[in-house]
């Protein structure tokens, strides 16, 4: 039996046949294909049935747009279409991944004991598939904690896309629901690592779209209040769940990421004191007063 699920939940088609594409390309294609349809108005069925001779698909169509207000829970019915494969990857309908992935993968496997999380080298491209960012090379073993720190300080980059989970992590742990499911990948690659080591790979290649339907989500106004709030809950979840496994100059500076972002989309000063002694009760009355003054300082420069 196949070992791998690779779950797509599906809704836009622009770009979905190059990703189904990259999938017909592998060069070992023992895995598992599953495609949650979440009520596109955009029918993929002429697509899949092209691919339908070079493909494993089990396709199902929702009744009911679920993304659109609960992403996780259209990530969560897309994986319970699947049977039980030991190991889940969730690709985007839009990205693509190099041909070698899924050998890489299983040549990755028996070096890999106790390991719940395995990274892809990762880049994005563009909507023609050029490349328009480096590629981000990881290292072989790292602490989770490690690598997130390392995206926060934008010296790495992380999506659901260049990630392989096992089944017994995800049962355990679940994705976590945030507005517009921002940070629930982040939090998830700590908690399905149990806060320990990330295995990486890079010899194989994920590739992220970033196109104008990216873009124009980005800009919406009313979703971007919503990243926002996302930003703030992940954040803080992540020190009063797991604060434990970061050191007191680490939280600190999660925790100014998220009062910075709670100030953005809640002015609720009833909400920012109730955050305030949280502050003070994880990093003590100091760093907390170091947080509240160099925000206060940043929007002083932004009115000047």
């Amino acid at each position: 039996m196949n070992n791998l699920a690779i779950i797509i939940p599906y809704y836009k088609i622009t770009f979905f046949e190059e990703c189904l594409k990259s999938l017909a390309n592998q060069t070992n294609k023992e895995f598992n294909l599953y495609i949650g349809n979440d009520c596109s108005p955009n029918d993929p069925e002429q697509i899949l049935e092209k691919y339908s001779d070079k493909l494993q698909i089990n396709y199902k169509k929702f009744e009911n747009n679920l993304g659109k207000d609960n992403l996780v829970s259209q990530w969560d019915r897309c994986i319970n279409l699947s049977k039980d494969e030991e190991w889940i990857m969730i690709l985007g309908d839009d990205d693509t991944l190099s041909e070698n992935v899924v050998e890489e993968f299983y040549k990755t496997i028996p070096t890999s004991k106790n390991i719940e999380l395995i990274r892809l080298a990762s880049q994005e491209i563009n909507a023609i598939g050029e490349p328009i960012t480096k590629i981000y090379y990881n290292p072989e073993l790292e602490l989770a904690k490690d690598f997130f720190l390392r995206c926060q300080k934008g010296e790495g980059r992380c999506t659901l896309t260049e990630h392989f989970f096992t089944r017994r992590t995800y049962k355990k742990h679940r994705f976590k629901n945030f507005p517009v499911a921002f940070g629930s990948d982040h939090v998830a690659w700590l908690e399905f690592s149990n806060m320990g080591n990330v295995y990486g790979v890079n010899t194989a290649l994920a590739n992220i779209r970033i196109s104008d339907e990216n873009l124009s989500s980005i800009n919406d106004r009313g979703l971007g209040f919503k990243r926002v709030e996302g930003y703030y809950q992940y954040f803080r979840y992540i020190v009063e769940k797991l604060g434990a496994y970061f050191s007191m100059a680490e939280k600190e500076f999660i925790f100014n990421k998220a009062y910075f972002y709670l100030r953005i989309f809640n002015r609720n000063n009833f909400k920012a004191a109730d955050f305030i002694l949280f502050m003070m009760y994880k990093i003590g009355f100091k760093r907390t007063m170091k947080i509240v003054k160099g925000n206060r300082n940043k929007k002083n420069e932004k009115r000047i």
